[in-house]
């Protein structure tokens, strides 16, 4: 008798198989191929052998910023799971950056998840094969052997929360992975009709891939409709779908969306920046004006709408909140043009 798939578990599947972002590698019920060899900087590196054993092996770089936010995620599941599985995050980089990383990060010793090196690339060539370039950073979740997920390491943590209280349904995460693979190749197919100037065939097979699409993924169908319209240059139509998107998000933070791409595509429109300042006013607001990337967008949006002092405002705010020197950073450097240092008046002469 089949096991029915636990209700929080089905609308995880959904979710996940329009999140995740693979990079190759072995497919979910494949065994992790082995030895995973790499440099231990932080901890201890497991077998991966281990009967019964849940773990998460990722690949990661300390260089660029998605990298470093995936080490926290990843830190965060750890301690999550502490004694229950092992979170191992290997870097193709050489051994003395990353010990330097986590020396800098204050991780030698305190950090929950094993670090380790491998600037031979032997782990990433083991699991994704020769002169392979993965699509990085990715994660794998194993159980006995077998990997259970593979995706980005954000995700992680609600994953690998189902697989150790034992919910987690391996045949039902396959069917949900193959659904996301043809729609990933139908929005890539989409996507090349709209660059090609075809933007009535797009908007068409958008609405028949819709028709069918899981839950996570119809979520993003009003969104994909929109930035579609816009590219078309057909802004009414596209800011009658904004106007619903706004009153009825499918999470705090998409309004914001809509705005960033008013802001990269069209941003001396008077009528797209008073809906984009609309729309990026609603996601701050839905966030309490705590999210450092969705203030760093209005922030924008008022300097695109000549709001100089408000823009710097907000942009000050959104760096208060940021937590992350990548953040920090780019904040600071749209500060820079909201609010330039004023000049030295020459000296008298």
């Amino acid at each position: 008798m089949k096991r029915p798939v636990h209700r929080f578990v089905a609308s995880l599947l959904a979710f996940l198989a329009a999140s995740a972002a693979l990079a190759g590698g072995p497919g979910l019920g494949d065994r992790l191929p082995l030895p995973i060899m790499a440099t231990a900087v932080v901890g201890r590196m497991p077998s991966f052998r281990e009967p019964g054993a849940i773990s998460v092996l990722a690949f990661v770089r300390t260089a660029d910023a998605k990298g470093r936010g995936s080490l926290r995620a990843l830190d965060g599941a750890a301690r999550a799971q502490r004694g229950k599985a092992t979170v191992v995050a290997v870097c193709d980089e050489p051994v003395s950056l990353v010990r330097d990383f986590a020396a800098a990060e204050g991780w030698d010793g305190g950090a929950a998840f094993i670090l380790a090196a491998d600037p031979v690339r032997h782990a990433v060539q083991t699991v994704f094969g020769r002169d392979a370039l993965p699509a990085l950073p990715t994660a794998f979740i194993v159980r006995d052997g077998v990997v259970q997920w593979q995706g980005a390491p954000a995700d992680v943590g609600v994953v690998l929360a189902e697989v150790v209280a034992g919910r987690w349904d391996l045949g039902a995460a396959r069917r949900a992975d193959e659904q996301r693979r043809l729609w990933d190749a139908e929005m890539d197919r989409i996507d090349a009709m709209a660059r090609g100037g075809r933007h009535d065939e797009a908007l068409a097979a958008l609405d028949v891939a819709c028709e069918s699409a899981l839950p996570a993924q119809a979520a993003q169908c009003s969104g994909r409709r929109f930035a579609l319209l816009l590219s078309a240059g057909r802004l009414d139509e596209a800011l009658k779908v904004g106007d619903g998107i706004v009153r009825n998000p499918a999470n705090a933070k998409q309004a914001a969306g809509l705005a960033w791409n008013i802001a990269n595509t069209i941003p001396g429109n008077a009528k797209a920046l008073a809906f984009a300042l609309r729309a990026a006013e609603s996601s701050d607001r839905a966030l309490s004006g705590k999210d450092a990337m969705v203030g760093a967008i209005l922030a924008r949006v008022q300097y695109l709408s000549g709001d100089r002092e408000r823009a710097a405002e907000t942009a000050r705010r959104a760096l208060s909140c940021a937590d992350s020197k990548d953040v920090r950073t780019a904040i600071e450097e749209d500060l820079a043009v909201y609010a330039p240092t004023a000049r030295p008046k020459p000296p008298a002469r």
